[in-house]
């Protein structure tokens, strides 16, 4: 996993570029897996009406959940951050959330539970999604 990190003002700058309206807030929240993720099967889990991904345009899956007032982006080398809340609570409780519904639905298979940073200025974030054989797949099946 890419340990990079970079502003979290770059990623709101990428992410505002998007067809979606990001919130005023400036709480954070991240957590950070061990592990890759696929973000087309973290946009199935999340609901794909509520997410936007294009491999092309965002390196994440954006998210914004129907009962908190923040944007959550998902990156495919592990990172799950609330970009945008109005509060803190509100922040972690995304991150929180998202962990869980990944988990339940068996994409986190990291054995560690990792511990939500709160009000960070940079995060651990790749720009570049991981390579095919980062998540595991044989390219000769």
């Amino acid at each position: 996993m890419s340990t990079n990190t970079i502003p979290l003002e770059e990623i709101r700058a990428q992410a505002a570029d998007l067809p979606v309206d990001l919130y005023e807030g400036d709480a954070t929240a991240y957590a950070r897996f061990d592990q890759a993720f696929s973000l087309e099967s973290v946009a199935i889990a999340l609901g794909e009406s509520d997410c936007l991904y294009d491999e092309a345009t965002f390196p994440g899956v954006v998210y914004q959940p129907d009962n908190l007032p923040t944007t959550v982006v998902v990156s495919g080398d592990g990172t799950v951050l609330s970009i945008d809340a109005t509060e803190e609570a509100h922040a972690r409780s995304a991150v929180s959330n998202v962990i869980d519904t990944l988990d339940d639905l068996g994409l986190i298979v990291d054995a560690r539970t990792p511990e939500i940073s709160t009000n960070v200025r940079t995060v651990p974030f790749s720009l570049t999604p991981p390579s095919v054989e980062t998540l595991g797949y044989d390219d000769d099946s």
